[in-house]
């Protein structure tokens, strides 16, 4: 903790000194540094610090979203894992983390940092003046920094559970001993969320659809969205073990406010399910940041292209998430032997999703027919399940010619996911009834699939669980998601599987073990506190735990 809040001093000093703009800065010697007054006694200033907070906000190579998590569940493969540049999900897979060592550890200081600056801001809000051309500016940035602050707080819990609370701005130099705080419960680190996100809700304007240019800032759409998934996450098993049912009845409620107010302002469900991931801007996509450039190392297309495209082939979905997407005719299982499912011809007939998703071997792509023994084999060593993703991907993109590209976004928030929270919180706090089928119906109905109807709630629970694993899959939820059901002592503790295609004309398919994974449930639903965290803290307080099985 100590670390945390020093290495986030040193980077306010770093803020007040790039982000000042008063008139006599330049002239100022190159070791003068602008103070906190300077800062926040300016609007501009101060709304630049702000900025800064948003930088740690999830995209797609944060390990607490993205790639790496897809690959740290029953998704994809990282064709990387094994190799020591890509150590990220085989950590998980293999259970060789340890509180020394392993993927996502920094994140407890990145958010810690973020956090100390937003109590940085709320400590000087009052030397903020007001800006005559926008009188709501200064309270939509206190907004803002509450927002992120409830962010941040909430990526630590589901992450670590209880963790300390930091409400106030404090200083390791003038207090070196009151940095030693001991863990807070969930539920008391639920209730800050709550409240921050409810103060914001009431500074922040519901859109900016009057001012485009702060387009991507919290709104208030954002904070009730957060709410509802907080709610959610609150009253699911991991956080949950006396299932309240009054925890789901208020997830339920949060949940059909932010859905309808996100209906009423015009964030619906747009027809096309491909575009969603596309298009910079799209009325589905409630909150974003920008996704990685096309092209070169890290680039969202190289990375995810195969390799006939001149893409690394770097993030390969697993057998069991393409068995997972149902037959279009029939909307059943393809385990069923009604489903209209065949062996022989194992991609015909699929849920529209499958298509928009994932590319397969005998798929056109970009002109070319994908084969895994030609030109789209893994490179040597490359271990990989013959499918790549679609989701993201542009066709217009040449990687050869380096053209074509086009800016896209990482979806943070969108609206499918608050009809997809809405239904599950309303099947658990009061069963079946015509509110959770409309809303998992929209779902279904939107990708071309067959409506649902009828079952209990255990049945309806099921299917909701697994519409979420379609609609949302490559979107960073599906590692969270099964946490805090408490499944994934099944769902990653197992073989997982890749196909290999043989013959010409009729071929057949073979579905090889990629790895066995393992997840252990006595220790992995929370991660361990990174053990230098615990070496300069333990000591001094007693209240600061470790996770159990750490």
């Amino acid at each position: 903790m100590k670390n945390a809040l020093i290495k986030t001093g040193m980077a306010a000093i770093l803020i007040m000194c790039v982000t000042a703009c008063s008139k006599n800065y330049l002239d100022r010697k190159p070791s003068d540094l602008i103070t906190e007054k300077e800062v926040f006694s300016n609007i501009e200033n101060a709304e630049g610090f702000v900025n800064n907070i948003y930088q740690s906000l999830p995209n797609m190579f944060l390990p607490s979203s993205g790639w790496g998590l897809g690959s740290a569940t029953d998704e994809t493969n990282q064709a990387s894992d094994n190799s020591a540049s890509y150590p990220d999900a085989g950590n998980f897979n293999t259970g060789s983390m340890s509180p020394a060592n392993f993927p996502m550890s920094d994140l407890w200081t990145g958010y810690y940092g973020r956090i100390r600056a937003c109590n940085k801001f709320l400590a000087n809000y009052d030397l903020i003046p007001v800006d005559p051309n926008y009188p709501q500016r200064r309270n939509r940035l206190r907004g803002e920094v509450l927002l992120l602050r409830g962010f941040y707080y909430f990526e630590l819990m589901r992450t670590w559970g209880g963790v300390p609370l930091l409400l106030d701005e404090k200083n390791p130099f003038d207090d070196p001993a009151g940095i030693y705080f001991k863990r807070n419960s969930i539920a008391e680190v639920t209730a800050s969320i709550l409240s921050d996100l409810k103060e914001a809700g009431e500074l922040l304007p519901v859109t900016y659809n009057d001012r485009p240019s702060n387009w991507g800032r919290a709104s208030k759409m954002i904070a009730m969205a957060l709410e509802g998934r907080v709610r959610l996450f609150y009253a699911s098993p991991l956080f949950n073990p006396g299932n309240e049912t009054s925890r789901w009845q208020e997830a339920a409620v949060a949940c059909r406010a932010a859905l309808d107010t996100a209906v009423s302002n015009g964030y619906t469900l747009y027809d096309n399910y491909s575009d969603i991931f596309t298009q910079y801007f799209n009325r589905e996509v409630i909150w974003s940041r920008g996704a990685p450039g096309a092209f070169g190392d890290g680039g969202i297309d190289r990375e995810m292209n195969p390799r006939s495209a001149n893409g690394y082939g770097n993030v390969t979905p697993l057998q069991e998430l393409v068995d997972d997407y149902e037959m279009k005719s029939t909307g059943l299982p393809i385990t069923d032997p009604a489903s209209g499912y065949s062996a022989q011809k194992p991609y015909d007939g699929r849920d529209p999703r499958f298509y928009a998703t994932i590319l397969y071997p005998g798929a056109s792509w970009k002109g070319k027919v994908l084969d895994p023994n030609g030109a789209d084999a893994p490179r040597s060593g490359q271990i990989a399940t013959n499918y790549w993703p679609r989701k993201y991907l542009l066709p217009s993109v040449d990687l050869f010619s380096g053209s074509g590209g086009s800016d896209r976004k990482w979806v943070l928030i969108r609206t499918a996911e608050l009809y997809l929270n809405y239904a599950e919180a309303q099947n658990e706090a009061t069963g079946p009834d015509a509110d959770v089928y409309n809303a998992l119906n929209a779902i279904r109905g939107r990708a071309g699939m067959p409506g649902i109807s009828g079952g209990d709630q255990t049945s309806l629970r099921a299917k909701i669980r697994h519409e979420r694993r379609i609609e949302l899959a490559l979107e960073a939820h599906r590692f969270w998601d099964v946490r805090r059901w408490k499944i994934a002592e099944q769902v990653d503790n197992k073989e997982v599987h890749g196909v290999a295609v043989s013959g010409t004309g009729n071929v057949s398919y073979t579905y090889p073990v990629i790895e066995k994974r393992v997840f252990d449930a006595a220790k992995s639903y929370w991660l361990p506190i990174p053990q230098s965290e615990m070496d300069k803290v333990a000591s001094q307080n007693p209240g600061f735990t470790q996770n159990p099985g750490w």
